[in-house]
């Protein structure tokens, strides 16, 4: 599950601390007792953490707080099913997009999926729960959010287009998801970390499942999130920048009545941002104003007209933009 994760040694015990929300004592303790996660040390004897060590603590994290000990989560992680399962790509996502983060479906995943399936189709929730429980029992979050929940919830929606399935159910399926999105992503720490970042659905727009997983999945990168959610009067969002002064952005939207009110709401908050500077407050640049939907997909003539930055068409490509437009902010000195 994590060999095929970068082994170069780049974050140091600060960075690491941010990305997970482990503190460092408790990942050093792990690593004197179990031999787990494995730094490099420089010249100085700093240690050095790889992405996989950066996983490998995030994935322990998540056991212990489901329950299991850390020397439990331990033998989970060095047992033949956890270290070496088999990894493949997703399907695509709808919003910002959706391939998978460092890796892919396995046949257990493929299996969790078919059981959630046919436990929300049956509105059994409970039975959904246990599926959810095996699956990050076995994955990361982000695996299971990717390789599990939000396919599921892709699936559900195309058999309710077909007609072979009801609209009860596809509602009772995407609550579900956006309850465990939800839940995962207040335990993420999304109120500490690089940013802040504003995130919201332009107003009209009710569908904000991709922004919360984007969300979500950026917090768990160790980003400050503040996430506005659906619906959001674009009047609203200049008041928000003005009193927060984000360095960034992100917008979603998956209909054209939604992009026109993006294109247009883009020129409104540089506007209205820009006006906004005043002596009693120092002057940053403009927040950088990143987006994303499927309506920008299937009519990529929409992207000509706003100045925002579209983040792509899958999950991994909108989280590398935000990575290194943050990092561009950093260096300006915005973030």
């Amino acid at each position: 599950m994590f060999n095929h994760l970068a082994g170069v040694p780049v974050y140091n015990t600060r960075a690491v601390v941010q990305r997970t929300g482990v503190p460092a004592d408790t990942f050093r303790a792990w690593e004197r007792r179990y031999g787990i996660p494995k730094p490099e040390r420089t010249a100085g004897n700093q240690r050095l953490y790889s992405e996989r060590d950066v996983s490998v603590i995030s994935w322990l994290r998540d056991q212990t707080r489901r329950g299991l000990t850390i020397s439990q989560a331990v033998a989970l992680y060095s047992s033949e099913g956890v270290a070496t399962a088999h990894t493949a790509r997703s399907h695509p996502d709808r919003i910002p997009g959706a391939s998978v983060v460092n890796g892919g479906i396995s046949e257990h995943f493929q299996r969790y999926r078919a059981a959630m399936i046919a436990a929300l189709s049956a509105f059994d929730a409970a039975g959904a729960e246990r599926v959810l429980d095996d699956a990050i029992a076995l994955g990361t979050v982000e695996q299971v959010c990717l390789n599990v929940l939000e396919p599921v919830l892709v699936e559900i929606g195309d058999c309710w287009e077909r007609g072979e399935t009801s609209v009860g159910v596809e509602h009772f399926s995407t609550a579900f998801v956006l309850r465990k999105f939800g839940a995962l992503f207040n335990v993420s720490a999304p109120n500490s970390g690089r940013g802040p970042i504003i995130a919201a659905c332009v107003e009209g727009e009710l569908h904000e499942v991709g922004l919360l997983l984007t969300s979500l999945l950026l917090s768990r990168r160790g980003y400050r999130m503040i996430y506005l959610g659906p619906n959001l009067p674009i009047a609203d969002l200049v008041e928000t920048i003005l009193t927060i002064r984000p360095p960034m952005v992100l917008l979603s939207t998956s209909t054209l009545a939604g992009a026109e009110r993006l294109i247009t709401g883009v020129d409104q908050i540089e506007a209205e941002v820009a006006r906004g500077q005043t002596e009693s407050v120092p002057e940053k640049p403009l927040p950088l104003i990143g987006y994303g939907g499927r309506i920008f997909e299937s009519r990529p003539d929409l992207r000509a007209r706003t100045t925002g930055i579209f983040l792509g068409t899958d999950i991994d490509a909108a989280l590398l933009q935000v990575d290194a437009l943050m990092a561009g902010s950093s260096q300006a000195g915005v973030a």
